[in-house]
């Protein structure tokens, strides 16, 4: 019988200053992709415990931000996966950005290609900032009058029948700028949402399964610790679904039925470390240098 996999990383016993790059391959084993050569990444003390800072410069998305993988020594059926965090003080959450998580086959936990996302999941964390619903609200019309213009084309419409539905469509992006301009505007309330890349997924960007405790939204804030706590259980049986689970501070917060693999010929195979804003464009950049901060990593095969 197999030895259960299972890994803490902890930063009490490091040197204070730069997570330099031989101390981090030991801690994770693997390269770092982005983040520590770029030295954004720091041991810090903080009340007598030592901390992994990281800064997030101003103005930046991806570009910015700190990201590498934990691969497992094989491929697992059913792991836990939680980790300590604090948003810095006075932190600006903007519109959104992307936090740690697990994923499994050929997912790139972006984008990706069809091939990739078809034998591939992955379930990373974002934090969306209030008005994100609203977004959505405001995006529909667009899309509904963009289908429009296309059906107005596709029959043959008259010319003033499709000026005037561009008009239309120019309307419904002025008000969908004005309302983008107004989320960078202030420090927004952010609450937290289970990222979704996985075989049947539709639309462009992950799906977003919001975090609620009591049926209320679990929002966060700055300079607090929360630990964030994420299962995944795979299921052998073709006829069943997978099982994603979420805790925050102990308290359950999400729990979904869904197909990760149509194939069975991977699992979990790795972690996500992704900490950056974004988002494709400048409304979802930092305002300011932003930091945030990890205390404890552990990695729990079930």
């Amino acid at each position: 019988m197999k030895n259960k996999y299972s890994k803490i990383i902890s930063f009490e016993n490091h040197k204070l200053g730069l997570y330099d790059v031989k101390t981090f391959v030991k801690d994770w084993g693997s390269k770092p992709r982005r983040g520590i050569k770029e030295k954004r990444c720091k041991i810090i003390k903080q009340n007598k415990n030592k901390i992994l800072q990281i800064t997030i410069p101003k103005g930046t998305l991806s570009d910015g931000g700190s990201f590498w993988r934990l691969k497992f020594p094989r491929d697992l059926d059913d792991v836990t996966f939680e980790y300590e965090i604090m948003f810095g003080k006075n932190f600006n959450f903007v519109r959104g950005g992307k936090l740690p998580g697990l994923g499994g086959g050929t997912s790139a936990g972006c984008k990706g290609t069809p091939e990739e996302h078809k034998n591939g999941f992955s379930a990373r964390l974002m934090w969306r900032e209030i008005n994100f619903e609203k977004t959505l609200l405001l995006k529909k019309p667009l899309g509904v009058e963009n289908k429009k213009l296309k059906e107005l084309i596709k029959s043959g419409a008259s010319q003033k029948e499709i000026l005037n539905q561009l008009n239309n469509i120019g309307n419904e992006v002025i008000k969908y700028e004005w309302h983008l301009q107004d989320l960078v505007k202030q420090l927004h309330k952010a609450f937290l949402v289970q990222y979704l890349y996985y075989p049947d997924k539709g639309g462009r960007f992950g799906e977003n399964e919001i975090y609620r405790h009591k049926n209320k939204k679990l929002f966060i804030e700055p300079n607090k610790w929360y630990t964030i706590k994420n299962r995944i259980k795979l299921s052998e049986n073709p006829k069943e679904k997978d099982t994603v689970i979420a805790w925050v501070n102990g308290k359950k917060v999400m729990e979904r039925k869904v197909d990760l693999r149509k194939k069975k010929s991977y699992g979990i195979n790795q972690v996500m470390f992704s900490l950056f804003f974004g988002g494709e464009d400048e409304t979802w950049a930092t305002t300011k240098k932003e930091k945030v901060y990890f205390r404890r990593f552990v990695f729990q095969e079930n």
